[in-house]
């Protein structure tokens, strides 16, 4: 049987060469469906790239084996308390559709007790993942600008209420680090241009007020941040951090940060 055949662990360095491999297959199937052209997301195919996440203590990165064999990957992030973020998954083609992928969710949501929200974004255009995400209870909130593409955001409350580690706008304090935070864009100011103090390159930098029911707070986006805003939209912010600027708060999406835009 399939649930007892599936197990995950954490993958190690001498796991790297295998899972590229089956990352590399994976990704590059998706070209059966819809996929606009060859590849897959930042370092499918690079040996260097896994190593480089094997490693990365704040990620977690496990392989997917089937009768102990490696068939795939998943490595998990976490953007806050209770908050964590399937940041890639992925089967060798050759044993995709046989239900491994659903065990392999149900796995890791038992290695994370105490997470009241898992999210994760795919292609827009992906006619696989989609339907599968969907099926196994994830539910699209909004959209991605990452790359040349949309992607679409999903989420899974794992547990009823307003998420642990997400912020109402009155309650974020200064030097605030990791916040998440969804309010309306009520006005964009800007954007103009500055030079950069360490480079002197030309930037963009525009002001966003964003609102909820709680109060407002200043939205500082810079260059490519600032396309993804429109005024009377509802987004969200993930890896924002917040400081003190003659007197008023600001806050800035991290360089991990996220913006998606919600439906």
């Amino acid at each position: 049987m399939i649930k007892d055949s599936v197990a995950i662990q954490r993958a190690e360095v001498e796991d790297a060469e295998v899972l590229t491999e089956t990352c590399k297959s994976a990704f590059d199937s998706d070209s059966e469906f819809g996929a606009p052209r060859p590849g897959g997301p930042p370092g499918y195919e690079s040996l260097e790239w896994n190593i480089e996440k094997i490693k990365n203590r704040y990620l977690h990165y496990y392989k997917i084996l089937n009768e102990e064999e490696i068939i795939g990957g998943f490595i998990v992030g976490d953007r806050g308390p209770n908050y964590q973020v399937c940041e890639r998954i992925w089967i060798n083609p050759s044993q995709m559709r046989k239900g491994m992928g659903t065990r392999t969710f149900h796995l890791i949501w038992e290695k994370y007790p105490l997470a009241d929200l898992w999210v994760l974004g795919t292609p827009e255009w992906n006619t696989r993942t989609n339907p599968f995400y969907q099926s196994i209870g994830f539910v699209q909130i909004g959209k991605t600008h990452e790359y040349s593409w949309d992607g679409i955001y999903y989420e899974k409350k794992i547990t009823e209420g307003f998420p642990i580690a997400m912020s109402r706008i009155e309650d974020i304090k200064d030097r605030q680090q990791r916040v998440i935070v969804e309010g309306r864009v009520e006005n964009i100011a800007g954007p103009r241009a500055v030079s950069s103090r360490k480079t002197g390159e030309e930037l963009k930098v525009a002001d966003i007020t964003l609102s909820d029911d709680t109060g407002s707070i200043k939205l500082v986006l810079w260059n490519k941040q600032i396309p993804q805003v429109k005024v009377d939209s509802s987004i969200r912010i993930e890896e924002g951090y917040v400081k003190t600027y003659r007197d008023e708060l600001q806050m800035s999406v991290g360089q991990w940060g996220m913006i998606i835009t919600l439906v």
